[in-house]
């Protein structure tokens, strides 16, 4: 038992330091939604990386040692760095007007977490190098700072790719909750495999968002928000149908999800686009 114990805890001294961070940026931001919707945005940004680096061509392992299924704990430590250790960062230099000075101290500060933990054995590489994340993290802090701009310029394109972000994000932790309890796991065959889940979750967890964003820019209204369910709830019986989804949630459990969750979408789009209603 003390060798988990030992291993979550360089992971929890980064949470309480990047908690921090986030709360100050937060506290001196008087425009929290828009804080908000970057913060997520960034996220989003750093779990489609993470897909294609992690869940596709597994480039690190992380070892947190939090849950006892060693690929679930992997996804558990993958997301508290890109969820929480680079985003909170990244919105944290960008809000505070940081320059590439700055951008590349952090690039350092991470790069120097990543050999500490190499050498705890709380992390460790399979075909990734620490001098990609000293090459890569600066162009990703500026990426933030552009996105911030157009946030605030209100340019449509970057609206909708943070409403669609936004909702990708809440359903990709939705779903890893859902696997953590062992009620929701995707894969092809008798047998379905967690990396077979990693590698189809998140592709679905990207239709359902694409539609939903598509769906309610212009009408945040009942109809919309039905038809948006009425998909959810029919691609979750058709995929259990094919053998594609074991989903041990009752029908009326995860229909109750669905309805939760389209309307917290709901307020997404006023969020990014304000009050307006296309009908």
């Amino acid at each position: 038992m003390k060798i988990p114990k030992r291993n979550r805890i360089p992971f929890f001294i980064l949470f309480l330091i990047h908690i921090f961070l986030m709360g100050l940026t937060f506290y001196r931001n008087k425009n929290r939604k828009e804080t908000f919707i970057l913060l997520v945005s960034t996220m989003g940004f750093a779990y489609l990386f993470e897909y294609f680096v992690l869940n596709l061509f597994n480039a690190y392992i992380y070892k947190p040692k939090v849950l006892k299924k060693p690929i679930l704990d992997n996804v558990f430590g993958a997301v508290l760095s890109q969820a929480i250790f680079i985003p909170f960062t990244a919105v944290f230099l960008t809000l505070s007007k940081s320059g590439w000075v700055a951008k590349i101290f952090s690039s350092i500060y991470f790069s120097l977490i990543e050999m500490l933990f190499l050498r705890l054995g709380v992390y460790k590489h399979n075909w990734w190098k620490t001098i990609y994340t000293f090459i890569l993290l600066p162009f990703y802090f500026k990426w933030c700072d552009f996105w911030y701009s157009c946030l605030r310029k209100k340019n449509q394109l970057v609206q909708f790719a943070s409403f669609f972000l936004l909702i990708m994000v809440t359903e990709t932790n939705l779903f890893f909750m859902l696997a953590i309890i062992r009620k929701f796991r995707f894969g092809i065959g008798r047998y379905h495999s967690w990396r077979e889940h990693f590698i189809l979750s998140p592709l679905y967890s990207i239709t359902i968002s694409a539609f939903t964003a598509i769906s309610l820019k212009n009408h945040n209204n009942v109809s919309t928000k039905l038809k948006i369910i009425i998909l959810g709830t029919g691609l979750n019986y058709f995929f259990q149908r094919i053998k594609l989804l074991k989903n041990k949630l009752r029908f009326f459990e995860y229909l109750l999800i669905r309805i939760v969750m389209v309307y917290v979408y709901g307020q997404y789009r006023e969020w990014v686009y304000g009050e307006r209603d296309g009908g």
